[in-house]
């Protein structure tokens, strides 16, 4: 056969003819014998009840750090490694490889879950899910591209029946259709012990040990084919398929890589070709596109957010330095030269040094800090257990207070990013911005307060290294560590503190709206004298952290998020060929922007060096602070003050008032989305089906009421 025709020939084939062809062809043949048989090797390990994968879950509080291990010989781990290492196929041209991936493995391990759990199997596979960065370990990448399609398609009557269907008989019988056609693409026979999977084929006859049975029968039945030929065909029919994509697209010319691999397709190029093009075209004889660039490695990150060293410049060019000043205003699209981030860490710099002299000045009559930081949700009303709201603006300088709302005010929402609008808790995304350290810092001196001032502490001194391991993993990675010492001289510090003192427990008497008496506990836990040996150790060990590395940290944390969204817009561009639409770009750019370019997504392109493709515009609806306006909603809902909602003891009224509670705290939300879109957001919109609706007897009696109370407090608080 001439080697023009090979491709067309495969176009189209059976995986009989397919691997024919290629055996014949002596450029194709022979270079999937390695894969093949490390692929025939994971079908006979699954199919005799061993384990192929196991997944570590990631830290508490820490994205995308699951692991995955893949139970491969020792022989096989080179192979594993050259082929599916992210960092070799990215230089290969597969930029379409993410860093992370959400891993939906269910069916890979599921037939060792049915030799060795077959009742419970279907429950343990789909536990078998990681949330994992690529770049961690060959295995991920393996798992994602090799073995997830093969045991989807090896197992599929078992999903099939697994997951349910609610189609129309005529559409369950072409799904079933499709399933035995891979079967017989495969060379598996279609017995009986695969048949009684089908549509109308006495499954939902069998009690649930009948299930079990059948499930075991069929692992059997493939069992007794080739794992080889098995592995061979599948990856023939997995083959042809980029070929006839590609070949559909050959009409006047190669096609380039970005117009074939669609995301189906991807896997496809990653597992049997090493992500590699130019290596698949060879396959084909095919010359490559002269347009087609391979690009091995992104240029590296360079950021311009540095734009106050005025006079050096004007000094070295000769040029005045309101010249230079006015230039670089123009460039950061600032009023002055000084560029946002610089205007961002600044504040903090601020922030940080009176959050430390706060935290080192206090004392058990000022009360616990909770609340100096906004870490969280806004909660209707105080309670005894709960931040005191807005502590900041009664402990912070003024004018301190007023920066952060002015640097922190905007966000885009990534689903309508060419609209800056209203951040309702600006405090909350400043503290974000600022990251673990505040955290970490904040949440142990809470820790040693509540340990001595009681009622209560979510975690007690000898944990406290382990609660917040998550923070202290990201401040060792960014070269900032606390140092261990801190946790060892708190616990030898418990030894010193006073004895545990009750507190006072209140019983209050509630009268029901049955008229029956009921009563309600509130105050008890304990308290220790010695609070300010703990503070004293933690404010040491924070003001020699903040000497040492503090303004290394901020760096850190700016350079850091930066540079990951100018990879991943060199990323992008390397893999489509042209740069992100807005939308596409906020995707993975909103986060950045958000916290250091007030939403504005124009500034972070300017920051990162490229042109942006539009420019964005800042709407502002939002007439009041996020906590009056919180609050006046609720109120014109019929919420109850908090002393209230303490005296009702009816089930039903408390649930009310909590789903009142939870859509008066979205309704800064509803103003941003119409603030995004110009006008009032839908339900579908708003995704009203993220709260209850009991209250009114559906969202279609509560959509209306709510809608009209938001844009009436919204008009009463603006006039």
């Amino acid at each position: 056969m001439a080697d023009a025709e090979f491709p067309a020939a495969l176009v189209g084939s059976t995986p009989e003819q397919f691997l024919l062809l290629e055996g014949e062809n002596s450029h194709a043949g022979g270079q999937f014998a390695e894969l093949d048989r490390l692929a025939a090797s994971f079908i006979e390990t699954a199919l005799s009840g061993r384990t192929l994968i196991s997944i570590s879950q990631g830290t508490r509080g820490t994205k995308n750090s699951d692991r995955i291990a893949l139970a491969t010989a020792v022989s096989d781990r080179g192979f594993v490694d050259r082929t599916f290492a992210l960092a070799d196929q990215r230089a290969r041209g597969a930029w379409f490889l993410p860093d992370t991936l959400s891993l939906k493995a269910t069916s890979v391990n599921l037939a060792a879950h049915i030799r060795q759990h077959p009742w419970h199997a279907m429950t343990l596979a789909h536990e078998d899910v990681a949330r994992t960065r690529l770049s961690e370990s060959s295995d991920a990448l393996v798992t994602w591209s090799l073995l997830i399609p093969l045991f989807d398609a090896l197992l599929a009557p078992i999903n099939e029946r697994a997951h349910g269907s609610t189609k129309t008989g005529d559409e369950q019988k072409e799904r079933w259709a499709e399933i035995f056609n891979s079967y017989r693409r495969l060379g598996i026979d279609i017995g009986p012990a695969i048949s009684t999977f089908a549509y109308q084929c006495n499954w939902s006859n069998l009690d649930r040990s009948g299930q079990v049975h059948a499930r075991l029968s069929l692992l059997d039945a493939i069992s007794r084919h080739d794992p080889l030929q098995l592995a061979s065909r599948f990856r023939a029919d997995r083959m042809r398929l980029l070929i006839e994509a590609t070949m559909k697209k050959a009409r006047r010319g190669t096609p380039l890589a970005r117009q074939v691999l669609v995301k189906s397709l991807q896997p496809v190029l990653a597992a049997y070709f090493g992500g590699d093009w130019l290596v698949f075209l060879d396959y084909l004889q095919l010359k490559p596109n002269p347009n087609e660039e391979v690009i091995a490695a992104l240029p590296s990150p360079k950021l311009y957010v540095k734009g106050s060293k005025a006079a050096s410049v004007a000094a070295e060019r000769g040029i005045p330095a309101d010249d230079v000043n006015a230039m670089l205003a123009a460039f950061m699209g600032e009023a002055t030269p000084v560029s946002p981030v610089e205007q961002r860490v600044a504040a903090l710099s601020h922030w940080w040094a009176e959050f430390d002299a706060i935290h080192a000045r206090q004392t058990i009559s000022m009360g616990p800090l909770w609340g100096l930081v906004e870490d969280g949700p806004y909660f209707i009303g105080e309670g005894q257990h709960l931040p005191r709201q807005q502590l900041y603006n009664q402990l912070l300088p003024p004018n301190l207070v007023t920066e952060v709302n002015r640097l922190w005010d905007g966000v885009i929402l990534p689903r309508w990013p060419q609209t800056v609008v209203s951040e309702p808790y600006p405090h909350k995304l400043m503290a974000e911005s600022l990251g673990p350290a505040v955290t970490v810092w904040h949440g142990i001196a809470l820790t040693a307060w509540y340990v001595c001032e009681g009622p209560y502490s979510r975690t007690n001194l000898s944990s406290l290294r382990e609660y917040h391991a998550p923070q202290l993993a990201a401040l060792t990675e960014a070269n900032t560590p606390i140092h261990p010492t801190l946790f060892d001289e708190l616990q030898r510090a418990e030894l010193r503190l006073g004895p545990p003192q009750d507190l006072e427990t209140h019983i209050h008497e509630i009268e029901t709206a049955g008229g029956r008496m009921g009563v309600r506990v509130s105050g008890g836990g304990q308290r220790r004298e010695g609070f300010d040996i703990l503070r004293d150790i933690i404010s040491h060990h924070r003001v020699g952290w903040t000497r040492r590395y503090f303004q290394e940290y901020l760096d850190h944390r700016w350079n850091h998020e930066l540079s990951g969204v100018a990879r991943e817009l060199h990323r992008f561009i390397a893999a489509k060929g042209k740069p992100p639409t807005f939308r596409q770009f906020a995707r993975f750019a909103a986060t950045a922007a958000n916290r250091w370019f007030n939403g504005d997504l124009a500034k972070l392109y300017t920051a990162l060096g490229e042109k942006a493709p539009e420019t964005t515009r800042r709407i502002d609806l939002l007439p009041v602070g996020a906590h009056e306006f919180v609050n006046a909603v609720y109120k014109q809902l019929g919420g109850r003050p908090h002393d209230e909602q303490l005296r009702i003891t009816d089930p039903d009224a408390a649930d009310r008032f909590h789903q009142l509670a939870r859509l008066a705290a979205a309704s800064v939300y509803y103003v941003q989305v119409s603030e995004a879109l110009g006008r009032a957001p839908t339900p579908i919109e708003f995704r009203a089906n993220r709260y209850e609706w009991n209250w009114s007897e559906g969202l279609e009696n509560g959509w209306p009421i709510y809608r009209q109370t938001i844009e009436h407090v919204r008009t009463a608080r603006t006039t």
